[in-house]
């Protein structure tokens, strides 16, 4: 790290002990709440703005900086994560690919913290399938009309919420072909949003959303038309890197939690941590640790020179979701039956854990893809 990135964890870390202690953040889990005011401070600090040119109000620094904002919110939880990264990706790919209009009307307003964004795309029958999907966009009267339905939709329901939403436009294509992707405000007239009840992620929320008829304009699709697969695959890099910060922020808290809670827990006259059957987990614990961020740091400095990262990005999501997962299974076995209990927060992040593996791309996904990019499975 450089000086002026030690500066902005810092920084960071220290905006959040004061805005979001885990108190805090406990109540927003418990009440399903989504903390407005505080990502909108963060985007008044200026951390929306790290990666964009300064023509739209940004700060022109690179992806590192980005997974550092990313990680220390992981300490969180993974939804404070994914309430800075799902937007901050999303934004990069319309950078990538959006008219010089589109980048000029939504670039300045998600850098203020005006407008989120959440990915569209996921089906009942297509999830890993993505090419599977059959919400459809045809043409009629100069517009295009979508109709369809999605699901596992994260923070669809939030206010100031653009849908990155993945339809067929052409039904004669293949399967990765005929694919396009609209920019379309969950509040447009025909689309219907409804929040979904979740094991964990209870700040941003899990929602199905239906599209009736709903009418957008040409200069709502998000890159040339028929090629929604590409402008979907142009953000992946970005999309895994920001969650395994997340998963890297989280896994440093539970380490700390489950640390702390063996060091003061005593019986038969010692703290249990003194035994060697709780202290090995907990060495495997820092490991895991130590090896997720290796992995997802690697990942963003080859972003960051320009070059690809795909090889690099998958084996860092696949290893950071399977640590976190190992790492809360293993906090909540130590701490016994205060890990049960809704007092401590360790139970919450063994919920948010639990679908780590699962978002993102399934843990099943990215082991066939990794396989792949290391010539095995063609």
């Amino acid at each position: 790290m450089t000086d002026d990135q030690d500066a902005l964890r810092a920084a960071v870390r220290e905006f959040i002990d004061k805005e979001a202690p885990q108190e805090t953040v406990k109540k927003w889990d418990e009440d399903g709440h989504y903390p407005q005011h505080f990502f909108e401070q963060l985007a008044s600090l200026g951390y929306y703005g790290l990666p964009f040119p300064e023509e739209y109000g940004g700060d022109g620094r690179g992806v590192t900086e980005m997974l550092i904002v990313s990680e220390e919110l992981g300490r969180r939880g993974l939804d404070f994560a994914a309430g800075y990264g799902i937007t901050m990706y999303l934004a990069l790919n319309i950078l990538r690919n959006g008219t010089p209009a589109q980048k000029k009307h939504h670039l300045s307003r998600a850098i203020r913290g005006e407008e989120r964004y959440t990915i569209c795309m996921t089906e009942p029958g297509a999830g890993s399938d993505a090419a599977g999907i059959r919400t459809s966009a045809q043409q009629r009267d100069g517009a295009w009309v979508l109709n369809g339905q999605k699901l596992y939709i994260t923070g669809a329901g939030l206010p100031g919420t653009i849908l990155h939403v993945t339809a067929r436009t052409d039904p004669e294509a293949g399967r990765h072909s005929g694919l396009s992707v609209f920019l379309v405000p969950a509040d447009a007239p025909g689309v219907e949003v409804r929040r979904l009840k979740t094991l964990g992620r209870h700040l941003l929320g899990t929602n199905e959303v239906f599209f009736d008829d709903v009418r957008v304009g040409p200069e709502q699709m998000l890159g040339p038309v028929n090629r929604g697969w590409d402008v979907l695959h142009s953000g992946l890099e970005f999309e895994r890197v920001f969650t395994c910060g997340g998963y890297i922020g989280a896994l440093n808290t539970v380490f700390e939690m489950t640390r702390s809670y063996v060091n003061a827990r005593e019986q038969f006259n010692r703290s249990i941590g003194s035994f060697q059957a709780v202290a090995h987990p907990i060495a495997d614990m820092y490991c895991d640790l130590q090896a997720a961020k290796l992995l997802t740091y690697k990942a963003a400095s080859i972003i960051d020179s320009g070059e690809s990262a795909f090889t690099e990005v998958t084996a860092a999501k696949l290893f950071g979701s399977e640590a976190l997962q190992r790492a809360t299974n293993t906090g909540m076995q130590l701490m016994g039956g205060a890990g049960f209990m809704l007092e401590y927060d360790m139970q919450r992040y063994w919920r948010e854990a639990r679908v780590a593996t699962v978002t993102a791309g399934s843990s099943q996904i990215m082991r066939t893809i990794l396989a792949r990019a290391v010539g095995v499975s063609k």
